[in-house]
């Protein structure tokens, strides 16, 4: 009778403490999910029309490397890996470029045209890092940032406008397509959602997702080559210490940092000719980058779906 009385005691608590375990091991283990994009004013078709558009324009107006290119042909890899994990009812057709500038800079445009600097290849410390920063951008396409900031009664005059904005804002400063130009003004806001989409991304793709706040912590403790970057990419307050509470329960990973294609492209661009924001800005004027890139290869894709 003790020893049952016993046992029946018990119970209620061993049923306490399996529940505290199972309540534990959840936390610790919930995989994180990509979140709702929402919706926008500007419909999809509208957005992939804006960012070709805006792509060919930068073709225009800025020294882009051949997808030839050992650092056009990683990038795109890269790119393809971490279009891999995002849902395939929530994607875009994103495409992946470099462009020949030294200071760090990377920028997505509606529907999916990316461009990276060869700066920022050079910059980053391991390809983890490279994947945050693309990861990042990727997260303001598919949280449709830009279009959500538009009426879709303006589609048709912001379009019209593109060649006036891509053309004045290269000529004056460089690449300066991201924040503050061409639909792109993010908020703080758009930045959180977008780090939070980047470590998701990263954390999928099997690449530590803190690597995209160490990114962001290095360029900010660093004069050189990164204030553009920083000022398209406001930070929303904390950075890290956001990212870090994102990933804090999701379930232990092997994450990859480095691999030798990254490796043997960083060290080759290091030898491209790159240019600096002064220059790029000095060649647009004089239609420098259009007959280079022509010559060069370096044909927009997506051109003849205009």
């Amino acid at each position: 009778m003790m020893r049952n009385r016993f046992s029946r005691g018990l119970r209620p608590t061993i049923y306490v403490a399996l529940c505290l375990l199972a309540g534990l091991a959840f936390a610790v283990t919930a995989a994180p999910d990509f979140p709702d994009p929402g919706h926008a004013p500007m419909s999809r078709a509208k957005q992939e029309q804006l960012g070709l558009q805006a792509a060919a324009q930068v073709y225009q107006q800025v020294p882009v490397l051949p997808d030839s290119s050992p650092e056009t042909q990683y990038i795109q890899a890269l790119g393809k890996q971490l279009v891999a994990v995002i849902p395939k009812d929530r994607t875009w057709p994103y495409q992946f470029h470099v462009v020949a500038q030294k200071e760090v800079n990377a920028f997505a445009l509606p529907g999916g045209p990316m461009f990276v600097n060869v700066g920022t290849i050079t910059t980053v410390d391991n390809e983890a890092e490279l994947a945050g920063v693309m990861a990042h951008e990727m997260g303001h396409v598919y949280m449709q940032h830009s279009a959500k900031r538009q009426r879709q009664t303006e589609v048709v005059d912001v379009i019209g406008a593109l060649a006036g904005v891509v053309g004045g804002s290269v000529a004056a400063t460089g690449v300066e397509l991201s924040a503050g130009t061409l639909l792109l003004k993010y908020s703080r806001k758009d930045e959180s959602q977008a780090d939070a989409f980047g470590a998701i991304a990263l954390w999928k793709a099997q690449y530590n997702p803190m690597a995209l706040a160490d990114f962001f912590r290095k360029l900010q403790a660093s004069t050189k080559n990164g204030p553009q970057f920083l000022s398209d990419h406001p930070n929303p307050g904390n950075r890290e210490q956001a990212i870090q509470n994102e990933v804090r329960n999701w379930p232990p990973e092997n994450y990859k940092t480095d691999s030798p294609e990254f490796a043997s492209v960083r060290a080759h661009a290091g030898s491209v000719h790159a240019y600096t924001a002064e220059e790029i800005a000095a060649g647009a004027k004089d239609g420098r980058w259009k007959a280079e890139n022509a010559k060069n290869g370096a044909i927009f894709a997506g051109a003849s779906a205009q």
